[in-house]
């Protein structure tokens, strides 16, 4: 076992353990030398474009999920947000009971109170989610209005400055269950019929990534080939508790990862990262008529990474 494991692992049984494991830092492996060169944001004259923000992973009340939720506000007062995306594991480590479970209150409502993160936020199921009343995170909707969680899967469009965009969110723990069929059906009709000049599909689970989890073989064979089929532009997921950009030569999208909302984990940089971080964070992702700017801000509110993905 590696010394910094079984240290997390020892403390985990010692008076105020949770707190000391909590400030062990996750590790980057396969780092380049130098630090990856930030693009800089495009100018969007005249255009207004869409800006949302993506995490997941999140609800767990910790001191990371607190320093990430403020970087959030801090970030949306200087660069306006239009909305927020949740990639799953909204409420660790069962889900909720209810719509009343008090873990609404303490792990969401108490968290994100920024003045400049008030807006409407669309979810998906992560696994961790499926462990407590499922139904219940959709019947949340009707409680609290910024909450936007109508079905299991669903999709839906934005203006994006001159142009548009298209969001399908997929709930990938069908998928686990083998009780995919109509989703799956319901994602390659949508697709065919989107008329979007941007299309992102949001998933929990992964397709391609580095860290503990990695590639996806389910997600590979099942869902990669519709995005292939249909040049879905980026496949935004969470799982792993890191931060990831890849671009996969074998793939008309790019895997982008933001599950560093509320904890953190190992990850490394593969032979396709564009970018890799750990111990929390979220990703800003800008939608014009001439990029996806996408950017990645660390718990302490930096900017620590921005790509722009421009149309093939």
């Amino acid at each position: 076992m590696r010394r910094r494991t079984f240290i997390a692992a020892l403390i985990g049984i010692l008076p105020f353990g949770k707190w000391i494991a909590s400030i062990i830092a996750s590790e980057v492996k396969n780092a380049p030398a130098e630090k990856p060169q930030i693009t800089k944001m495009p100018s969007y004259e005249d255009e207004t474009p869409l800006r949302f923000l993506a995490l997941g992973d999140w609800g767990a009340g910790t001191a990371l999920q607190k320093d990430v939720a403020a970087s959030m506000d801090l970030y949306a007062m200087t660069k306006p947000i239009d909305m927020i995306i949740s990639t799953g594991d909204n409420i660790y480590g069962k889900g909720v009971k209810s719509v009343d479970d008090p873990q609404w209150k303490t792990k969401f409502e108490d968290v994100y109170t920024g003045e400049f993160i008030q807006k409407p936020w669309y979810a998906i199921f992560g696994n961790h989610d499926y462990l407590g009343n499922v139904p219940a995170q959709i019947e949340y909707s009707k409680v609290n209005p910024l909450w936007s969680f109508p079905d299991f899967f669903y999709n839906f469009q934005m203006n994006a400055g001159e142009a548009s965009i298209e969001f399908f969110m997929l709930d990938t723990n069908l998928l686990v269950e083998g009780n995919d069929i109509n989703m799956l059906v319901w994602l390659e009709q949508s697709l065919e019929a989107s008329t979007a000049f941007w299309k992102i599909v949001v998933g929990h689970h992964m397709i391609r990534s580095y860290g503990v989890y990695g590639d996806l073989k389910f997600m590979i064979n099942k869902v990669k080939p519709i995005l292939d089929h249909y040049k879905v532009d980026m496949y935004l997921s969470g799982h792993d508790h890191d931060l990831q950009l890849i671009k996969h030569p074998d793939d008309t999208f790019h895997q982008a990862i933001s599950g560093a909302g509320g904890g953190s984990r190992d990850t490394s940089w593969g032979d396709y990262s564009l970018f890799s971080e750990t111990n929390g964070g979220f990703a800003a992702i800008t939608a014009s008529s001439s990029s996806l700017y996408i950017e990645f801000i660390n718990r302490h509110g930096e900017l620590i990474y921005g790509h722009a993905i421009e149309k093939a």
